[in-house]
């Protein structure tokens, strides 16, 4: 028996040790470890005397040890902060027994933690150093370098909020667990850092400009709404007030600057403008003919392969009939309305918001055409990608689903890479997501297993010489031809916007007209009017420019 008592004592003395090298490792900062490592040894010791198996002793110790020092740490904030707030707050006739047995309630204590992380940051601040680290009035006003009587007033503040949020019930809207997305597209020049999309990190932030759309807003209310403490927000929106995003009032109040649009109502009145595209469809196709006839006599055009050609056709015309739309729209250019903004950056953007599930609608959903320069030789010379993502065809968004992450740089380097004579691309990897470009409909495998490019590609001299002089022709013409039916389907779309979103005046007819140039080319090719034959989803609407080897 004896020897049975030893060999047990000897083993809690090897437990204590470990839990007293476990504590001194993994919580030195505790300053009630020998407390913290007596309750868990009783912990231990009285599952122990039950007869009660423990399988894994040191794992079981170091889980009731975890959950002691848990326990510390909310007695540590407990004393810094509801000792501070109730005891500020009692009335004369309240005891301090009274006191502790409020303090007792965990919830009470959980509440008054989620209430101060709710705060703004000048309340917020105050509040922490004052209730939470115990600083003084005085130190508190140093260190921040305020009046002593505004710290007073910012704690008074901050005690009557906290008061008033536990004596009320918050309700979250929709944002805190249904929110949104919003897609984010940009008019003009994006900043150095690819401001403005480079200000949108998570939905947070998106479901942010969503709440601050239709008027101004606290932050707190903002907060309130997302069911996020504001430490957390403020700097959300610090960013996207310097971005030029959000704005702020003299009061402090926070608004969105960028337009919004919901995402299914984006496209203006669709049957409207379906109906007139099929009206118009062998006049747009025989002018489109007409301007396009030399440009489709010169060599180059005659060699290409038929997909080739009906690629090339279809992105013109396009390019052509948004530049109708805008000539109907009768606004001032674009480039004379945008703002300089940070970072050397000019541009409007526009978010269209979808619920979270929601991608919009599949046939007229369309992003470009954009356009991606890079140098491709050691003589300058440089190659250009012109890209718009449509029905016609996946790629803008389909390269986010490639193995790897291409830029837009790269993309257009490894298309240069299979022109004639083109530059060698010094990194294999892109070639493992070749089936991912066959997917796409823009290259495909020789039998030999060369790679071929499958959209077509002109020198910038034969573009600029002959399919841009007669794409503007073309528009001109056809806003002569379409103007009035436009305006008509135009004006019927006049949007609500409020007063502090940036090119407000620019922006009241804005995307009235946004289904009108993809729904004119599916009407000609539904009626069979083009010379060859087109699939749609496997056309990308897709070219390249580029400076020949011999210039």
């Amino acid at each position: 028996m004896h020897n049975t008592n030893q060999a047990q004592e000897a083993e809690y003395t090897e437990y204590l040790s470990y839990l007293y090298r476990v504590a001194a490792y993994k919580y030195p900062d505790c300053e009630e470890i020998d407390t913290v490592i007596q309750e868990t040894i009783l912990a231990f010791l009285a599952k122990h005397q039950k007869g009660e198996p423990i399988d894994h002793p040191k794992g079981f110790l170091c889980t009731i040890l975890q959950n002691r020092y848990n326990s510390y740490l909310r007695r540590k904030h407990k004393d810094r902060v509801l000792i501070h707030e109730y005891l500020d707050g009692l009335e004369a006739e309240d005891t301090i027994q009274q006191a502790e047995e409020h303090w007792e309630r965990d919830e009470e204590y959980e509440s008054i933690r989620r209430e101060i992380s709710r705060l703004i940051r000048i309340h917020r601040e105050v509040t922490v150093r004052h209730y939470m680290h115990g600083h003084s009035v005085e130190r508190i006003a140093k260190e921040l370098g305020i009046p002593r009587g505004t710290v007073l007033s910012r704690l008074s503040g901050a005690r009557k909020q906290i008061k008033e949020g536990l004596n009320t019930m918050k309700k979250y809207t929709s944002a805190s667990y249904e929110p949104k997305q919003v897609l984010l597209g940009t008019r003009g020049y994006q900043g150095m850092s690819g401001e403005p999309r480079s200000l949108i990190h998570s939905s947070i932030e998106q479901n942010i400009l969503i709440l601050a759309y239709e008027k101004p807003l606290p932050v707190r209310q903002i907060a309130d709404a997302m069911g996020i403490p504001c430490a957390y927000l403020e700097p959300m929106i610090d960013r996207l007030i310097q971005g030029e995003l959000m704005g702020k009032t003299t009061s402090g109040l926070v608004y969105t600057r960028c337009l919004l649009i919901d995402g299914n109502k984006q496209y203006g009145d669709i049957p409207a403008q379906e109906e007139l595209a099929k009206q118009m469809a062998e006049l747009v196709w025989g002018m489109a003919q007409e301007h396009f006839r030399e440009a489709m006599e010169r060599p180059r055009f005659i060699n290409f392969s038929e997909k080739q050609k009906v690629t090339l056709l279809l992105a013109i015309l396009y390019q052509a009939l948004l530049i109708t739309v805008e000539r109907c729209e009768a606004r001032p250019s674009i480039y004379d309305c945008l703002p300089e903004r940070p970072n050397g950056g000019r541009w409007f953007a526009t978010g269209f918001v979808y619920d979270a599930d929601d991608r919009g609608n599949p046939t007229y959903t369309f992003s470009g055409p954009t356009q991606h320069r890079r140098t491709i030789g050691t003589d300058g010379s440089v190659c250009q990608m012109l890209d718009c993502q449509s029905v016609f065809g996946d790629t803008a968004f389909a390269y986010r689903r490639f193995k790897y992450q291409l830029s837009s740089d790269r993309i257009t380097a490894f298309y240069a890479s299979l022109l004639p004579g083109g530059i060698v691309i010094d990194d294999s990897r892109i070639y493992e997501m070749v089936p991912d470009f066959e997917a796409m409909h823009t290259v495909k495998r020789r039998r030999c297993g060369a790679l071929q490019l499958t959209i077509p590609a002109l020198p910038f001299e034969e573009l600029e010489k002959y399919w841009y002089p007669a794409r503007t022709a073309l528009a001109d013409a056809l806003a002569e031809v379409l103007g009035t039916e436009l305006a008509q389907i135009m004006l019927r779309n006049k949007r609500q916007i409020p007063r502090h979103v940036d090119g407000r005046e620019y922006h009241k007819y804005a995307y009235s007209l946004q289904a009108y140039p993809v729904a004119q080319l599916l009407a000609i090719v539904e009626k069979g009017l083009l010379p060859y034959s087109v699939t749609v989803g496997k056309t990308p609407l897709i070219y390249l420019a580029y400076q020949p080897t011999d210039q």
